[in-house]
């Protein structure tokens, strides 16, 4: 009996230390929980008075009449991090596909832009009538930087729409969008360098 009593208190004894050690171990995750709460919080409100972002849709009608989906220009502000009265702004274009907001692609050498051609309405046709809202569509999704000077144009040869955004001495830039025999797009891609007979 007197076994079964000192077996039942030694149980008793671990139960009750292990159960300690579990609140001091809740108590020491609840501080540190707490501490990062309270470190989250003031980050969070350093972030609200230093950044504002906003975002506001582009009802241009070359927009609405091109693209199956809605186009949005986002600007985010960043100011007076380092006690400098300076601000940082960027800006980004973006396309709300119904599932996701993306970006569109980005246009670094030749590049195919499989998405880009994707958005496009199934009821549009790219003809001489609707080239220059095609060209306003660009001029929207992927702007020219203000500095740069204005080589814009647009000219259909061989089957296929040239839509020029920028040029270097004699190289051309630019889009180059495949269409079928309605005028209805296929494809679109971007090249850095176009061939002399794609030229006008």
């Amino acid at each position: 009996m007197i076994k079964l009593l000192a077996k039942m208190a030694q149980i008793c004894k671990s139960l009750v230390s292990k159960s300690l050690f579990g609140i001091l171990l809740l108590s020491v995750s609840l501080l540190f929980c707490q501490e990062d709460m309270e470190r989250t919080l003031r980050l969070d409100n350093f972030l609200n008075k230093s950044c504002t972002t906003d975002f506001k849709e582009i009802t241009s009608e070359s927009v609405k009449n091109i693209l199956k989906h809605k186009v949005f220009y986002i600007t985010q502000e960043t100011r007076n991090i380092y006690g400098e009265k300076k601000k940082q702004v960027n800006e980004f274009i973006v396309i709300d596909n119904g599932d996701q907001v993306k970006r569109f692609e980005y246009i670094k050498t030749n590049t195919n832009l499989p998405e880009l051609t994707t958005y496009i309405r199934e009821d549009f046709l790219l003809n001489p009538d609707t080239a220059p809202h095609f060209q306003a569509l660009l001029d929207y999704i992927y702007p020219i930087e203000d500095w740069k000077p204005d080589k814009r144009e647009f000219f259909f040869k061989n089957g296929k729409w040239y839509f020029l955004r920028d040029a270097y001495f004699r190289t051309k830039q630019g889009f180059e969008i495949t269409v079928d025999s309605n005028g209805k797009i296929t494809d679109i891609c971007y090249k850095m360098k176009w061939d002399e007979p794609e030229s006008r």
